[in-house]
């Protein structure tokens, strides 16, 4: 097996188990968008005209605490009912915290913005593009594995 095949069967394994685990591969679509989005953040200058900022209220105070009670809840329940879903329930609900602290975009406008491919048309050609260019290329194969694992789910008889 070659260097290449060897990274792809780790990579496939980590990311889908081999395109049997359709929530794992959800899950790496999202972290991997929420990285794409933390870095453009960080190292593109516009980014912050997409931001919708929240004014300081009751409402945003009550959604921090809901949202730190709900990860508070997640953990205890994962340390009790030791399971690989919830603990991925667990790291994307951090993940999206972080993602709320460093960007302070509750309302994820951000995050939708940089779904679309259609902003990489604008910007100027640098190694930023290229970084996003190659997020954006690990997440199309991640779609792509999440399509194999769909498919293999459902083409598979139910047990009796």
């Amino acid at each position: 097996m070659s260097k290449f095949e060897q990274l792809k069967h780790r990579f496939d394994k980590i990311t889908s188990n081999h395109s049997q685990n359709w929530q794992l591969v959800i899950f790496w679509i999202i972290v991997f968008e929420i990285f794409a989005t933390l870095f453009e953040y960080m190292f593109v200058g516009n980014s912050t005209a997409f931001i919708i900022k929240i004014q300081d209220s009751i409402a945003k105070e009550f959604f921090i605490g809901l949202y730190f009670t709900v990860f508070l809840w997640a953990c205890v329940y994962n340390f009790i009912f030791w399971n690989l879903t919830n603990l991925l329930w667990l790291c994307l609900i951090a993940i999206t915290g972080m993602y709320f602290i460093i960007t302070n975009d509750l309302t994820l406008n951000l995050l939708l913005h940089n779904l679309f491919p259609v902003h990489y048309l604008q910007a100027s050609f640098s190694y930023i593009f290229i970084i996003e260019l190659i997020f954006k290329l690990i997440i199309t194969y991640l779609i792509y594995q999440l399509i194999r694992t769909l498919k293999n789910k459902n083409s598979t008889p139910p047990a009796s």
